[in-house]
């Protein structure tokens, strides 16, 4: 899902153990488990409660081309069969958070995304991942795996690396944020997919 979707108001961010949803198909969300509106209520995401959600395209929530891509191989590869895992940061104002991402085949061409919570770490607030903080104009990359931020010299930084780079810590008005995939983050995914094999019973 796009990252502006994801960031958190300041101070109301709160964690998870595990979320799960489900789509058919036709990549439709058909199903969100009771911690995904637990977990979008307390962190300013009514506009993702489930029955805003369900019946909509996976597509909806995934905004840059990279990403898509990316997604649309891992579908691909869980509809064959294979389980994925992956890596993933999912990063509020003031935490950083580590998730494990699970993608795996069920019986009807659907497919299953659990999101597993490994470790969260406090730092100080970024106003950067703050629904709240006023935007210009412009925009900057964010990593959609890792969450880090490209510049424009072209290099991927922490969030809070970047800020400094672009003298944007103390402004009162911050770019929009646009997800994209990093180099790196891409070619994890490709290799994390060609590393997973389907499974022996792979029908459909």
């Amino acid at each position: 899902m796009n990252q502006s979707e994801l960031t958190a108001p300041s101070g109301q961010e709160a964690d998870f153990t595990e979320i799960s949803y489900l789509i058919d198909e036709e990549d439709r969300l058909v199903w969100a488990g009771a911690e995904w509106e637990e977990f979008a209520n307390r962190n300013g995401g009514a506009n993702l409660a489930p029955e805003k959600i369900v019946g909509r395209l996976l597509w909806e929530f995934v905004s840059d081309e990279t990403t898509r891509e990316l997604y649309r191989k891992v579908l691909e590869h869980a509809r064959q069969g294979a389980t994925t895992n992956m890596f993933l940061r999912c990063d509020g104002p003031a935490q950083r958070r580590l998730i494990e991402m699970i993608i795996s085949r069920r019986p009807g061409g659907k497919v299953e995304f659990t999101t597993a919570l490994l470790s969260t770490k406090a730092r100080p607030e970024q106003r950067f991942f703050d629904s709240s903080t006023p935007r210009t104009a412009d925009s900057l990359c964010v990593c959609s795996w890792c969450n880090q931020v490209r510049i424009p010299r072209g290099t991927w930084h922490e969030v809070e690396v970047a800020m400094e780079c672009m003298q944007l810590t103390h402004e009162t008005a911050l770019p929009q944020l646009e997800a994209a995939v990093c180099p790196v983050c891409a070619a994890a995914v490709d290799y994390a997919l060609k590393t997973s094999r389907p499974a022996l019973d792979s029908a459909a």
